[in-house]
């Protein structure tokens, strides 16, 4: 059998603590044996004998001696303070811990640091366990530039999450991209986090009751008030977000269709753009057509693509790429081939 170090024999140990039940009838040694042996540590029923003498000096363990095998168990419950958290927890919480302090409210962070300290602990405690370190060896990476954080400050970003759980409007000042300050009362629906950048989406009396995007960064302060906030019955944020709105798009469907170089057709095989997406091999060039929604999204992947994509339709929209090229010198005034452009109609504060 292997030589288990410090590490792995408290982590052990802590294992023992959580699975003792806090009554009787108990659990017999050679039971958690097994129950540990699932956990992947490699012990004998003597090794786990031994754990359990040696933690019932330490803590209120109790042997039923009446028959054999004895049946181990918590003298009173307070099994539940030790260990607290499992491995696949640990692992987890490792893994998830920047993406909840970013869409979860501060209040229920705060809260959740002593688990998020824990997983890491525990991990620590476990490191002869393979799977311990898999948070440092699986990473997301998006696909687009990488962005670093925007400055949010936690008091701001406190009061929208409060007024939302609690249904109220609030009286913000609020910078919009490029102009002086203003005044709103919102009445706030959602918050979404969209790559590095919060954003509330809330009605502005001033606007009627459409929702409409705020980037929470731009926000210089928040007071909340004591009126309900008013939100229409049929507002739903799966909805809100499938339509678009979150691209900054007209949320207009467009039919897409345009060349596309080898590498590109082969990209896109392994990942479509739309559902209904075809890649065919016409006339010595693979043609795309994809259903596609209107948006800056599109528009910035399709620019990024440079010359692997030529657009055909919407004949609109291949016009407008043209006359953005030209702006941008990156074409001759007489193209060979293009992109597609377009200049969404929206009504958002994030603009």
């Amino acid at each position: 059998m292997p030589k288990q170090n410090n590490n792995n024999s408290l982590a052990r140990q802590w294992e023992l603590l959580r699975i003792i039940p806090s009554r009787k009838p108990g659990i017999t040694s050679l039971e958690l044996t097994k129950q540990i042996a699932d956990k992947g540590y490699v012990v004998t029923k003597r090794t786990v004998e031994r754990d359990l003498r040696d933690l019932s000096t330490l803590f209120p363990l109790m042997a039923d001696e009446d028959s054999a095998p004895f049946r181990w168990y918590w003298l009173k419950d307070i099994s539940s303070e030790f260990g607290g958290i499992e491995v696949a927890d640990a692992v987890s919480l490792a893994l998830a811990e920047n993406v909840l302090k970013s869409i979860l409210p501060i209040s229920m962070v705060k809260m959740l640091n002593p688990k998020f300290e824990l997983a890491r602990k525990k991990l620590e405690a476990l490191e002869a366990l393979p799977i311990s370190k898999w948070s440092s060896k699986v990473r997301y990476v998006p696909e687009s530039l990488s962005f670093k954080p925007v400055n949010v400050r936690e008091e701001i970003l406190e009061k929208i999450q409060s007024a939302l759980v609690d249904g109220l409007q609030i009286e913000v000042k609020y910078d919009p991209f490029g102009k002086a300050s203003k005044t709103y009362i919102l009445n706030p629906f959602a918050i979404v986090q969209r790559g590095v950048r919060t954003y509330l989406i809330a009605s502005n009396s001033e606007y009627g009751e459409a929702p409409m995007q705020y980037a929470v960064q731009r926000f210089r302060s928040v007071e909340i008030l004591e009126s309900k906030s008013d939100i229409p019955k049929d507002f739903n944020l799966e909805n809100y977000i499938a339509s678009g709105a979150m691209d900054f798009g007209s949320g207009g469907i467009i039919k897409l269709e345009a060349a596309v170089s080898d590498t590109l057709a082969s990209y896109l095989n392994e990942a479509a753009i739309s559902d209904d997406q075809k890649i065919s091999y016409k006339n010595g060039k693979w043609l795309l057509t994809a259903t596609v929604r209107d948006s800056w999204q599109l528009w910035f992947w399709i620019r990024s693509q440079g010359s692997d994509i030529i657009v055909q339709k919407p004949k609109i929209l291949r016009k407008e790429i043209i006359e953005s090229l030209k702006e941008t010198k990156l074409i001759p005034a007489a193209p060979s081939c293009c992109g597609v452009s377009f200049v969404p109609n929206i009504r958002h504060m994030n603009s």
